[in-house]
This record gives C-alpha cells, structure tokens and sequence, in this order.
C-alpha cells in the first residue's frame, strides 16, 4: 500500500493506492458502494486488470460484462476474447465503469454517450482534479465534460467523473 501523494503531487493526506496505475483504494470502495445502492441489472466495467475494482463489485448480484484492453492483464472475470464492449455491452449497462488504457478510454467514452442505455450511470476513473490541461486526466475529464449528458467531477486525488444517461 502507498501513500497516493507518491503518485498524486497534490493528493490529500490519507488516500492510499496500490500503487501508480491502479484506482485509489476509496475511489474502488465508492463504486462498490454505488452499485449496492444503485442495484443495477447489468454492471459494465473496462480496465479490469487485476480486479481492483472488481473486487469490490457483487457479481452475484448482476449480469456483469468485463473487459481488459491489454492483453498482458487480461484476466478472468474480463472477457477472454473482447479487448472492450460492443455497443449491445453498452446499451444493456445500468453501471458502466470505465478505467481502461487511455488508448481507448476516449472511444468508451463516446460510445457511452452515444449508445449508452437511457438511465445509466457511468464512473470514469482518471477525470482529473486539478490535474495541468496538458495532463490525459485534464483530457479525460474534457472529454467527460463534452458529452450530453449531465455529471459531476469527484474529487478524489486522480478525478473521476459520474454521469447519467438522460
């Protein structure tokens, strides 16, 4: 466990991650805590990886679409075969969580705000606070921000951004 100003310059005190490419362990709480109250039929997430945020999903509880872009951490319960969600993934969530390569993150974005189901929530890991606009979380949040659809930033020392599909 490390200290998140180890990897955040500006982080508050008593945020802790795994280490500098996974969520915050809060941020990873939140979303656990966000599907039990939301009580979603389907939960979509991308950036699986080791399951950092998975571990804190129900997957009982939920018909559940998982994926991992990158081949080196692409694991169960990720799909073995789909680096990322097709539009039927998309448009059947009622949770979508995206933390994936930011290669495609700016793609899931969009296919979220385009194909998403009318309702849906969505949580975007790395949205920015305070982050330098040059920064891909600055970028992230941007992109965020340029959908349609209503949100609010969270303020934890990466950023996040949380929308509903209206």
């Amino acid at each position: 466990m490390h200290d998140e100003q180890q990897f955040t310059r500006h982080a508050q005190q008593g945020w802790q991650s795994w280490d500098e490419w996974s969520p915050e362990q809060d941020f990873c709480r939140f979303v656990g805590m966000l599907q039990r109250m939301l009580q979603p039929a389907t939960v979509l997430e991308t950036g699986v990886g080791v399951g950092r945020i998975t571990g804190h999903l129900d997957l009982t509880a939920c018909e559940y679409f998982g994926f991992e872009s990158n081949l080196q951490w692409r694991q169960p319960p990720a799909d073995p075969n789909l680096p990322g969600p097709m539009h039927a993934h998309m448009k059947a969530a009622d949770l979508v969580i995206l933390d994936s390569d930011v290669e495609v993150r700016f793609d899931e974005i969009r296919m979220w705000a385009e194909h998403g189901k009318r309702g849906s929530v969505v949580v975007v890991h790395d949205a920015g606070n305070g982050h330098e606009a040059w920064t891909v979380h600055a970028q992230i949040g941007f992109a965020c921000s340029q959908t349609p659809h209503p949100g609010l930033f969270l303020r934890n020392p990466r950023g996040s951004w949380m929308g509903i599909h209206a």
